[in-house]
């Protein structure tokens, strides 16, 4: 990746469109035994030791990384991952590093016929540099309208993903060999929420994944959004992937603003979500302050505590 900040302005700005549209609907209507937690930061290879420091090194056993198509890990997270013994989670995403759903150069069809082909196995060569095997997790949240590899948009169709899903797999094994363990991981809920839009629709089989997972956010009582906490928010949408493969679950990114709620009980109720999904297997947190809200960990005092509270009891 080119030398800029790991978490590009388009993830930002995809953020930005998830807490629109889900503003837009509100408003109309491992380790056995243990699950391991992680962060995604957008300067890891500075903030993941301070982070490890101020809530506890269990805190941070994960780290999550997002590459653009045709680029590699930024060095400096190889060596901070090795380092720390910690397992990266690699988040491939099929674009041009900026935001916006409409790149005919990334349609899941070029995929599906091997463009990128090239970029994928030199990111899979670079993974077998990783001490501890790395979670892959290419082409996330693709049942929304954000993404260039989003079912319904930029001329895809939702049956194409699935094609396009299998294809970076086995590029990405073949050549970061069978230790690269590979996540399918939709949105906690589907935008549009239609027919022909559901997380079932793309599916790639169970032979296809290793992982499966969801991200979700509470972006707060702002914009016609509700506070929603962690279990509500992700019950469905664990039943319907763990139903498809019953495979160890993640909740692949998640986080929590402060508005118009508590932020440190939120994070505290993360605890208990072992005990409501038994197929957990991993919580990544995202630790950012943006336009959508102040997401991080060391917001308070209080939401610092929690934190490493929470972790020591789940990890």
């Amino acid at each position: 990746m080119p030398a800029r900040r790991i978490c590009s302005p388009a993830r930002a700005a995809v953020l930005a469109s998830c807490a629109a549209a889900l503003g837009l609907a509100a408003a109309g209507g491992g380790e056995a035994g243990a699950v391991q937690v992680g962060v995604y930061q957008d300067r890891p290879a500075t903030t993941v030791p301070r982070t490890a420091r101020q809530v506890g090194p269990r805190a941070t056993r994960v780290v999550s990384v997002y590459v653009t198509a045709g680029d590699l890990i930024p060095g400096n997270v190889v060596a901070l991952a090795n380092g720390r013994n910690a397992t990266l989670m690699v988040n491939w995403m099929a674009d041009s590093g900026r935001a916006g759903a409409r790149q005919p150069r990334f349609r899941l069809v070029r995929v599906i016929r091997g463009r990128h082909d090239a970029g994928l196995r030199r990111l899979g060569r670079q993974m077998r540099g990783l001490k501890r095997p790395p979670i892959f997790r290419p082409m996330p949240e693709m049942n929304t309208n954000w993404y260039p590899w989003s079912g319904t948009v930029n001329r895809n169709r939702p049956t194409q993903y699935a094609k396009a899903f299998t294809r970076v797999r086995r590029v990405i094994k073949g050549a970061g060999g069978r230790r690269v363990k590979v996540m399918w991981a939709p949105y906690h809920r589907s935008i549009p929420e239609r027919e022909g839009n559901e997380i079932e629709d793309y599916f790639p089989g169970v032979r296809n994944v290793d992982l499966v997972g969801a991200s979700g956010y509470n972006f707060g009582r702002k914009g016609g959004l509700a506070w929603t906490d962690p279990d509500p928010l992700f019950a469905d949408a664990c039943r319907r992937v763990t139903a498809l493969a019953p495979k160890p679950f993640w909740i692949a990114e998640t986080g929590s603003t402060g508005a118009g709620g508590n932020k440190a009980k939120w994070i505290s109720s993360l605890r208990d979500l072992p005990d409501a999904f038994p197929l957990l297997a991993g919580i990544v947190w995202y630790d950012v302050r943006d336009r959508n809200g102040d997401f991080r960990i060391q917001q308070t005092r209080r939401t610092t505590r929690a934190f490493r509270v929470m972790t020591a009891r789940v990890a």
